[in-house]
């Protein structure tokens, strides 16, 4: 008995425990960076979601029956690899180059970036995903479609809010989609994560924290692997053409520039966080 507890419980010490030892932890650290304003706060805080997402999706998966195993470990291995590669980056980047077009030029002069690293790192995990959860052709538009949700997070994640705002309002959206359609597995494996985003959710919308790649790239990656896993592939290819578009259009504008000049994108976009 105190061996089912304690299995049950652990996700849920990772969450609550990081929640409220990270603050210390992240002084310690030196884990502090300037947001948007200049003021110094805790970053990377997403890697509370990796623990606990990573513990979540490990037991699940080992107590999964064989039918439901695949997708309980595409879960596990999108939130772990793209966690990971997103605290990579926050750990070790510069943030100086930006953009595709920025790590492919710096590429040509002999520097591999943590960017760089990431995006081909993404990319396998996008296409093991994908193995486990598609067959034939469409498991390279199923990679596709996981590996641009997890960037969007990143494009997004320019202000307090915005990111986890987005994620949170799509997840709804989708689980709603899942339940009417009788994919309660996916809609839980993608609400375990809502539940934490929306507990932290106010540090970043206040500027006091910041979620970090790790945050940004986790939630991206494990949305898309609820879209994969629970849309019908018309819609994966709508979802899919639309994400090319935005990253398209961000590799030619600012997003956040483009919203501040947008009136209407600006007035949502006050909605999710401090400006």
């Amino acid at each position: 008995m105190i061996g089912i507890v304690l299995f049950v419980a652990a996700p849920f010490v990772v969450l609550l425990g990081g929640i409220a030892l990270f603050p210390r932890f992240s002084r310690r650290w030196g884990w502090l960076r300037p947001n948007y304003r200049g003021r110094l706060v805790p970053t990377s805080y997403g890697v509370i979601w990796w623990g606990f997402c990573t513990v979540l999706y490990a037991e699940l998966a080992w107590a999964a029956e064989e039918q439901t195993r695949p997708l309980t470990i595409a879960f596990l291995l999108s939130a772990l690899g793209f966690g990971l590669l997103g605290l990579v980056d926050d750990l070790w980047g510069s943030g100086e180059v930006k953009g595709l077009r920025g790590h492919l030029r710096a590429l040509s002069q002999g520097r591999v970036t943590t960017g760089l690293l990431k995006a081909v790192g993404g990319s396998a995990v996008a296409i093991a995903v994908a193995f486990l959860l598609q067959t034939g052709w469409t498991i390279l538009m199923s990679a596709l479609l996981i590996a641009l949700t997890a960037n969007a997070m990143n494009l997004l994640d320019m202000r307090p809010g915005r990111a986890v705002s987005v994620f949170l309002v799509l997840s709804v959206v989708v689980v709603v989609y899942l339940l009417r359609t009788e994919q309660a597995l996916t809609a839980a494996l993608l609400g375990f994560l809502m539940a934490a985003a929306l507990l932290m959710r106010r540090y970043d919308a206040a500027g006091e924290a910041m979620m970090g790649d790790v945050g940004s790239n986790l939630l991206g990656g494990v949305l898309g692997v609820a879209l994969v896993a629970g849309l019908p592939l018309w819609a994966q290819a709508a979802v899919l053409a639309l994400l090319i578009a935005l990253h398209i259009a961000a590799e030619r504008v600012s997003l956040s520039q483009w919203i501040e000049n947008t009136p209407w994108a600006q007035q949502l976009d006050r909605m999710t966080g401090v400006r």
